[in-house]
Parts: C-alpha cells; sequence; structure tokens
C-alpha cells in the first residue's frame, strides 16, 4: 500500500508540473530551413530529411520499448497460464518473436554502420533530397 501511495504521489507531481517536452533530436539547419532568405523559421523541401531522421531516432526507441513491453506480457502470460499447454506456447511465440523482432531491428542499424565503416561510404548513413543544384553522378558539372 505504501508503493501504491509513493506511485500516486510521483503521478501527481508530474501532473501539477509538467515538464517541457524535447521531442526534436536533430536541429533544423542547413538544407532544412531557408538560410538564404535569412528567415530560418522557414522550411524548405529538403526539410523532410531533417523530419524522416528524427521520426527514424524516435522510431528505433519505440521498437525497443515494445519489445521490451512484449516480452513482459508475454513473461506475466506464462506465469498465468496455470499449466495450460496452449497458453504456454503462446507465451512462448510471443517472447521468441519479441526477440526475433528486436534482433531485426538493431541488426539493421548495426549492418548499415559495418557497411559504412568497411567500405568508407558514409552517405547511406544520411538521408537527402536532391534540389536543383544537385547533380548525378556526384561531381559532374551541372548544365
Amino acid at each position: 500500500m505504501k508503493k501504491l501511495r509513493l506511485l500516486g504521489g510521483v503521478v501527481v507531481w508530474q501532473l501539477a508540473f509538467p515538464h517541457q517536452a524535447q521531442a526534436q533530436t536533430t536541429a533544423w539547419a542547413g538544407v532544412c530551413v531557408d538560410t538564404e532568405g535569412g528567415n530560418t523559421d522557414v522550411a524548405t523541401i529538403q526539410g523532410f530529411q531533417c523530419l524522416l531522421a528524427n521520426v527514424l531516432s524516435v522510431a528505433l526507441t519505440l521498437l525497443g520499448l515494445v519489445g521490451f513491453v512484449m516480452i513482459v506480457v508475454a513473461s506475466l502470460r506464462y506465469l498465468l497460464s496455470g499449466g495450460n499447454s496452449q497458453n504456454v506456447e503462446k507465451s512462448k511465440q510471443t517472447i521468441s518473436y519479441a526477440v526475433i523482432g528486436i534482433i531485426v531491428a538493431l541488426s539493421a542499424f548495426i549492418i548499415l554502420n559495418l557497411i559504412s565503416e568497411f567500405t568508407g561510404v558514409k552517405s547511406i548513413l544520411k538521408f537527402s533530397i536532391p534540389d536543383s543544384n544537385t547533380c548525378w553522378p556526384a561531381g559532374t558539372p551541372c548544365p
């Protein structure tokens, strides 16, 4: 009962004195905002790459949290199955799928970084939208 009161007090404290959310992880600068016009509050089409970088960095964190919650819920279902073989199997499958999902997500991140390090090609880690001054292939003069 004492722990429940303590938890309730923490929740009330957080609701009574909220903190400012810091949701943006990558600063919008350079190609993300219009620096030529002098107004850095105006987003450009290249701002999509900054938005995508923020979304992907948050998505990786959320993926880890969802996997952890799935493991906890499946563990509780396993504990409360009461020996029912169907519930035990479902719980084991859920734990397996959660672990596989976390491993696949993290391995994709690790594989991209390894490829970047071994080959020296850093552009695979950066998402960019070309503008009118960008020519393809890189290094060729624009007409």
